[in-house]
């Protein structure tokens, strides 16, 4: 095996979980360590060994996947390309690059679009002659249908609906006061939509919301969209369409003869898995029925080590394991024990998060310093908190920290590897003086870890916990920081502070995305300097892929979300 490392790419990494169930706060399935690795080791035979022989050939002309749909296939407006069938099933207004930069001039469906140098109107213009699997035409008529028929599902991706919502008249239409969102309006093949305010995502949005037919569900509860019959053989618009189906077995997915694009030259097979959680990784690479599929288990790349026909590249993404730090005053009054900027930046002093990493994931990890991953989003001369535990004791005496406060640290993933963390970072902060207790919370995590207060200035907390191991998965940088303004929904953490709402503010202030990333630099050095979370590790994403691929796979992105990747073009032995 061929191990290489793709550097810098700064794309937001997407999800043991789904991204909104990272990007939220909420659980991914619990598969995100020694377990599924033990488990794909274990059906290696013998670990990390390299194998003997190179995987046997799969059928000619197929591209072995997985992610193929277990129950159903997931609608794409929730993770928007976690699965290998929502980036080729579906069409987007909007292409992306390998950075998740929206490609300016010619679109994806949309021939070409224009936005305001102000940002308050965006325009699309439909090309001629597209249509849907079924042979239908696509029309300007179905993207209005799209916007306004998601805003009432349940399964819509934050940033798709903060860009929603920022258009003119959509609090009119959510509220039931009128018919349609008076912000969107259609012109032969070109549809216009009225900013009421900024919507800093919107390009990106369009480059990952995937269009629907609306004949197929627009009878479809929106709030049961998942459950509709359409999802058992969905029908779109992208490269390739639904061949067959076998649930829980395979799927078979075939050229789309009426591609804009040109049609493909090659079927896809897709084994079953839940987004990246496949068992059967290891197994099915060494047994030459797995192409083109990606894993965050370190495992899984060490028991393919040596396999010959398979490259690995290590892509970095917008994944964040971090610390939440509660700051609320407890319910009963007394002081958060983390109000003190001192005792935070003690805890990160006190924590050797490269020797933790190096022990947990065999380097295949990176400490963190900052939300943001390193690369071009990334403010330089941040302080790395080096391990330092004198400077660590010294904060503390300066705080004036009580020795016999216990901090009540939660974590909602099953796996081994939490709890081995949860231990190293009890004992690294029992050596500076800091008890903690660690326990797994399970139930209704919402409310257990992110019901914000009912006074988002002077709280009480609204939960019970000192600090929360979580994972935040970004597909942009707003996500990482707007949940830390004062009044935000799932804000259970972070009292209102003046100075970060005024930088919050300033990112979503602008469409310029050069702007944007100033104001990016601006919060980073606060972030950094008053460690309103913790941040600990970025995790990535490595991709698989086999020398089947003769050609055409010349841009590598994060591959849980839509980029231009010219699939159609791929050439398959």
């Amino acid at each position: 095996m061929k191990l290489k490392k793709v550097l810098s790419l700064g794309l937001a990494f997407a999800m043991t979980v789904s991204l909104a169930a990272c990007g939220s706060g909420n659980p991914p399935p619990a598969n995100t360590g020694s377990a599924a690795g033990s488990e794909a080791a274990g059906n290696a035979g013998g670990g990390g060994e390299a194998p003997a022989e190179a995987p046997a050939a799969g059928e000619s002309g197929v591209l072995y996947s997985n992610g193929g749909p277990t129950e159903f296939f997931e609608t794409p407006w929730l993770n928007p390309g976690t699965y290998t069938y929502n980036k080729t099933l579906y069409g987007h207004l909007l292409f992306a690059d390998e950075n998740l930069a929206p490609v300016s001039g010619e679109g994806d469906l949309a021939q070409s679009y224009e936005m305001s140098e102000d940002g308050t109107t965006l325009s699309f213009t439909l090309r001629d002659g597209i249509t849907w699997h079924d042979g239908d035409p696509i029309t300007a008529e179905e993207v209005q249908w799209n916007i306004e028929y998601a805003l009432k599902t349940t399964v819509l991706n934050s940033v798709f609906r903060s860009t929603f919502e920022a258009i003119e008249g959509c609090a009119a239409y959510l509220d039931g006061s009128a018919e349609h969102i008076s912000g969107i309006a259609v012109d032969g093949n070109k549809i216009t939509l009225t900013f009421e305010k900024v919507a800093p995502d919107a390009l990106l949005t369009f480059t990952q919301f995937a269009l629907l037919p609306q004949k197929h569900l627009k009878d479809t509860d929106p709030i049961s969209l998942q459950q509709a019959k359409y999802f058992q053989s969905p029908i779109g618009s992208g490269p390739f369409m639904v061949g067959e189906v076998q649930m829980n077995n395979y799927t078979i997915l075939k050229p789309f003869e009426g591609y804009y694009g040109g049609a493909p030259s090659f079927t896809i097979h897709l084994n079953p898995s839940a987004g990246d959680s496949d068992a059967n990784f290891v197994t099915n690479a060494k047994a030459g029925k797995l192409d083109y599929a990606y894993t965050k288990n370190i495992a899984d790349v060490k028991a393919l080590e040596g396999t010959p026909g398979l490259t690995i590249d290590t892509v970095n993404v917008r994944y964040t394991r971090l610390l939440y730090l509660n700051k609320f005053n407890k319910q009963d009054g007394s002081a958060a024990p983390l109000a003190d900027p001192k005792v935070r930046q003690a805890i990160a002093y006190a924590l050797d998060m490269q020797s933790i990493l190096d022990g947990i994931f065999e380097g295949a990890a990176l400490p963190a310093n900052s939300l943001t991953p390193d690369g071009a989003d990334k403010v330089d001369g941040l302080n790395n908190y080096e391990y330092d535990p004198e400077k660590a004791r010294a904060l503390l005496a300066e705080a004036n920290w009580d020795p016999n406060t216990e901090l009540d640290v939660v974590y909602y993933y099953t796996d081994q590897m939490t709890q081995d963390l949860m231990a190293i970072i009890q004992q690294y902060l029992s050596e500076v003086g800091i008890k903690m207790n660690a326990r797994l919370v399970e139930g209704d995590l919402a409310t257990i870890l992110w019901k914000a207060p009912e006074d988002p200035v002077n709280g009480p907390s609204a939960v019970e916990w000192d600090m929360c191991y979580a994972a935040n998965a970004a597909l942009s940088l707003h996500e990482y920081y707007d949940r830390y303004a004062t009044g935000y929904s799932i804000n259970s953490h972070t009292p209102s502070d003046p100075k970060l709402d005024e930088l919050i503010a300033a990112t979503n202030a602008s469409v310029d995305a050069e702007v944007q990333k100033k104001a990016f630099f601006e919060l980073q050095k606060y972030e950094n300097e008053t460690l309103f979370e913790l941040p600990l590790y970025y995790q990535p994403i490595f991709l698989l892929h086999s020398d089947k691929i003769e050609s055409g796979m010349d841009k590598i992105g994060n591959p849980q979300f839509n980029y231009n990747w010219n699939v159609q073009n791929w050439k398959i032995k």
